[in-house]
């Protein structure tokens, strides 16, 4: 085992985790660290690199719950088969969140993880026939530099798919493809005007006004309601909009047709005005009619609609896109030096395949039922005791919001979270401004083994002094 060679820069806003999980992933795929290599223990490289031995766990465990590297007990770190992977993406600093994973996460048996998904049913075997496709089709293509937009095969795929999945119009030519939503918001606001005054969600994840800061880029907050974000009396002069209408992150919220509609009008009112939808979770819909795209019912092209493929297939696929308005698709397509092309090519050529040939129509049907099958297995467990726990935005997407009315504080929760090895994030982690005064906690439950699910919602029970009696 040799000491790993990374140059880290402690002056540089990017925090010193994400800057060591880059080395060593690139180093991964390269293949400079090679299958079975064993890394440096926490100890050994925190002192080399004189960094704290937390900042080595928190790139440690990004890499293993990425699959990159493994845990042994008694034995350290060690290097994975990457070849079992269906495909490597070629890493950017944007698709590391600057949110340190909390070390205990990995920890705890009993892990409520968001943006996890179903292991148990990836389509491994389809995707790496694909992946093998890509280089015997592309060849030397693989070599050349892709369109910055993204390759025109799989736009035609996206266009497709959102117009009969979410009621979106768009060409392939508006459609534009990067590594990660972090990298399209900084693709978008390149676009918009830089004196934009930014509305956001609260709570949101951090990600995007994170992105808007380091930008210096003007923004504020605005509490959601029940029925999503409302316009009256609060936007005043803000330009851009950013908002989760589908299945808002993390309150899981669904904006009504409603306040939909009413801020599309907001919007028209200028030309300046825009509205970045980020459609969220929207593939996973459980109960009642699915409300249509937002940008479905744009008359005036003021909506500029994100997604990504990170719950529909997989979070380390590392694709995002977006539908522009014409007006900006143009402005795309003259503005010298933008961002994009970071999408390895035979990444693209695999999804492009995997959506044409219908396995990914087939893959999502396949996964909704399945998550609803968790969903409604603890949902059915926790409900049974309305007086402790409540249960809200639920009725789409991989997680939903708890809140504990025991009179515990958060901190007397999480406390018991802990003991019972539970991994569970407070809502009040994504909040600014509109924190509850009675504890809430986000539930992920994509990842959770099917044969896991009941136990999982035993534990909780347990840990809030709950006997479940529903066995």
């Amino acid at each position: 085992m040799e000491m790993l060679m990374f140059h880290i820069d402690k002056a540089l806003d990017q925090p010193i985790y994400v800057q060591l999980y880059d080395n060593i992933k690139e180093s991964i795929i390269a293949g400079t660290l090679r299958e079975g290599e064993k890394l440096p223990s926490k100890r050994h490289l925190s002192q080399y690199l004189s960094v704290s031995q937390t900042t080595i766990e928190h790139a440690y465990l990004q890499l293993i719950d990425e699959g990159f590297i493994v845990s042994r007990p008694k034995s350290g770190y060690y290097v994975s088969d990457i070849e079992s992977l269906p495909f490597i993406a070629r890493p950017s600093q944007a698709q590391v969140s600057v949110q340190a994973p909390n070390q205990d996460d990995m920890t705890h048996q009993f892990r409520f993880q968001l943006g996890a998904i179903d292991q148990a049913h990836f389509p491994f075997d389809i995707l790496r026939k694909f992946a093998k496709e890509a280089f015997e089709d592309l060849q030397h293509h693989l070599v050349e530099t892709g369109h910055k937009q993204g390759d025109y095969a799989l736009r035609k795929e996206i266009s497709h798919y959102l117009f009969h999945s979410r009621g979106v119009q768009a060409t392939p030519e508006q459609v534009i493809v990067a590594s990660s939503t972090d990298q399209i918001l900084s693709i978008i606001t390149d676009l918009l005007s830089p004196k934009s005054h930014y509305l956001l969600e609260d709570p949101l994840y951090p990600q995007v006004h994170q992105l808007l800061k380091r930008k210096h880029i003007h923004y504020s907050f605005l509490n959601v309601h029940h029925d999503g974000l409302r316009v009256e009396g609060h936007f005043g002069e803000k330009d851009v909009v950013y908002i989760t209408p589908s299945h808002q992150f993390p309150t899981g919220v669904t904006m009504t047709l409603k306040r939909r509609i009413a801020l599309l009008k907001w919007a028209q009112d200028k030309p300046s005005r825009f509205i970045i939808e980020d459609d969220y979770d929207s593939e996973f819909r459980f109960e009642g009619k699915p409300i249509p795209a937002l940008q479905s019912l744009d008359q005036s092209g003021s909506v500029i609609y994100v997604s990504t493929f990170s719950k529909s297939i997989a979070p380390s696929i590392r694709i995002a896109y977006a539908v522009l308005p014409e007006a900006l698709q143009k402005k795309y397509q003259q503005t010298l030096n933008i961002e994009g092309g970071s999408v390895p090519r035979h990444t693209q050529y695999m999804v492009s395949q995997f959506m044409a040939s219908h396995h990914f129509e087939r893959h999502l049907n396949r996964m909704r039922k399945i998550y609803r099958q968790k969903r409604d297995k603890l949902i059915s467990i926790l409900r049974q005791y309305p007086e402790v726990i409540s249960i809200s935005g639920d009725m789409t997407g991989m997680h939903f919001v708890i809140t504990i009315k025991n009179g515990w504080t958060e901190a007397k929760c999480i406390d018991q979270f802990h003991r019972h090895s539970i991994a569970l994030k407070p809502l009040s982690a994504y909040c600014y401004h509109s924190k509850s005064a009675t504890p809430q906690f986000v539930l992920g439950f994509g990842g959770i083994p099917m044969e896991d699910v009941e136990a999982h919602a035993t534990q909780l029970l347990k840990s809030l002094e709950i006997e479940d009696t529903s066995n």
